[in-house]
């Protein structure tokens, strides 16, 4: 099986400069580029968190505004975008899948996945990309073995939104030969796996009714399990039953809970090695800041403006969607 590939390092392009027949003798003003950050519902999020933060330990000239926006507002939305004051946007649920179809040229990630979650502005152009596969990456690398031979090739994924289409993205790049995809509908379960049919030939992806039964039943052969539902953002339940969860499992939670669940706090109960969604969330978040600010992205300042009071949120985010 193919090892997952590590994240590419970021691109420190450094701040943008001018030359002195462009600016008059007491210097240039840096020209503040808008950030879009389009959602609905929105609020404050923990991306414009880390992205304030990232702003703020950089010296950025990005300034953060809450786009929320309908489905049906998205295409005038992006065409905001083309007004010439604009960095870029961060696209978050339910816009991805809709924001791959207005957006372009896009990223290998983001043509993948069928998702968009950074919009850059390009002159009259807006590219579109998918951090989200590149933060998946780095937490499936962290988890899994670093012996490519003990590697699962068979993983279940609970969830069909924006970060189900990232982790399938990344275990088809890895040679995983069977990925079964659980949601409460199942016809979105089966719209994921139908956007996959062409890249996942060589494996058995299946989308599977949510019923305890039939994950228990997938979980008997698979060794991963990435949660990428909103069933576990309510910090009162797991959505697997602890019963159900091998101790031989490796599982990725990609709830935004500070720091821990009651999946993965069942799974390890169970013996099994776990990782949250925090790693997952920064790697992309960083990958986005860069992305639409040119510099590098200060990771240790993100991770601090993190909140790590999320898990008494009534219901937490899930990184992707």
């Amino acid at each position: 099986m193919r090892p997952l590939r590590r994240p590419a390092p970021m691109i420190a392009w450094g701040p943008r400069t001018t030359t002195s027949e462009q600016c008059p003798p007491t210097g240039c003003e840096k020209a503040v580029k808008r950030l879009a950050i389009i959602g609905q519902p929105l609020g404050p999020t923990a991306i414009e968190t880390v992205q304030r933060a990232a702003i703020e330990a950089t010296g950025s000239e990005l300034r953060i505004e809450r786009w929320e926006r309908k489905p049906h507002q998205l295409a005038e939305a992006f065409a905001a975008l083309k007004g010439g004051e604009f960095a870029g946007a961060i696209v978050a649920s339910p816009h991805k899948e809709k924001a791959a179809a207005l957006a372009g040229p896009l990223s290998d990630n983001a043509r993948a996945s069928g998702a968009v979650n950074v919009v850059a502005v390009a002159g009259a152009r807006l590219r579109g990309h998918n951090t989200d596969v590149s933060g998946v990456r780095a937490g499936l690398t962290a988890l899994l073995p670093r012996v490519a031979g003990k590697w699962p090739r068979q993983a279940v994924v609970l969830g069909s939104g924006g970060g189900a289409r990232a982790v399938v993205t990344v275990l088809i790049g890895a040679g995983f030969l069977r990925v079964a995809v659980f949601n409460r509908h199942l016809h979105r379960a089966e719209a994921l796996v139908a956007h996959f049919a062409r890249s996942a030939k060589h494996m058995d992806l299946r989308a599977l009714p949510w019923h305890d039964t039939i994950i228990e039943a997938e979980l008997g052969k698979a060794r991963l399990v990435v949660n990428a539902s909103g069933e576990g953002s309510d910090a009162s339940r797991s959505p697997v039953p602890a019963e159900a969860l091998p101790a031989d499992l490796y599982l990725l939670d990609l709830v935004m809970s500070g720091g821990s669940t009651p999946l993965v706090e069942a799974a390890r109960r169970q013996g099994a090695t776990v990782a949250n969604g925090e790693l997952s969330f920064l790697t992309g978040q960083a990958e986005a800041f860069s992305l639409l600010s040119g510099q590098q992205a200060p990771l240790d300042a993100m991770r601090d403006a993190l909140p790590r009071d999320a898990a008494a949120a009534e219901v937490a985010p899930v990184v992707g969607d």
